[in-house]
């Protein structure tokens, strides 16, 4: 296949696993991309490759991934007599699954390797490579990826998910302090709740437009 059809292919939202309407794809994907799912709005910036032999790659909800990012959900396992020339036969590969939980933001460069689990809400910072789990709400950065502070507190948190998420969805004040308390001790939250009039009105109109709902609002009316 030549490379603009391959590009063409990869950026067909019917060639993946799963999609939706609502999602943006501006990158391209190397190497099967009907091992990706993609939820409702959802974007991938342009130069971004998800790496896939069999591995799968699941990004959930309102979550971003910026430009020029590598996402390998595979490894290889060294083997004798295998020359890393061969590694195209995929001998003795290991097909992980890299899940990218709701309303995560993958700042630019990130690095995600094999069977990390990226946490709802969380934040990665631009270059950094992910080995490992990341809890919900951090702040990850660096090389190895560690956790350097929080994006939001609890009772932003809970805040922001009642807008979001329905009820049955979100996150309890007990499960928000048990996450807190096993991984945030002494660590900042950088997140805000102030938002202008001006800026409220057009957060609305652009919820509005892509179709999300607002819970809190909802809940408001209904009281």
């Amino acid at each position: 296949m030549g490379l603009w059809k391959l590009w063409v292919s990869n950026c067909d939202k019917r060639n993946f696993e799963n999609y939706s309407a609502n999602m943006q794809l501006a990158g391209n994907i190397d190497l099967n991309p009907q091992n990706v799912s993609l939820e409702d709005h959802t974007r991938i910036q342009t130069g971004t490759r998800i790496i896939s032999h069999n591995g799968k790659v699941i990004v959930k909800k309102f979550t971003a991934i910026s430009a020029g990012c590598t996402i390998i959900p595979g490894a290889h396992i060294p083997t004798v007599g295998l020359p890393q020339f061969l590694s195209i036969t995929h001998i003795n590969d290991k097909d992980g699954c890299i899940v990218i939980n709701e309303d995560v933001w993958v700042a630019a460069n990130v690095t995600l390797l094999s069977h990390c689990n990226i946490g709802r809400g969380a934040i990665v910072a631009a270059g950094a490579v992910v080995s490992k789990n990341v809890p919900p709400y951090a702040v990850v950065a660096g090389i190895p990826a560690k956790i350097i502070g929080i994006r939001f507190s609890i009772d932003q948190i809970l805040q922001h998910e009642s807008s979001l998420y329905p009820k049955e969805e979100r996150y309890t004040r007990e499960q928000l302090e048990q996450i807190f308390h096993e991984n945030f001790e002494g660590k900042k939250s950088i997140g805000t709740s102030e938002i202008s009039e001006v800026d409220q009105v057009r957060l609305a109109a652009a919820k509005q437009y892509y179709g999300i709902k607002d819970y809190a609002t909802t809940n408001q009316t209904q009281e």
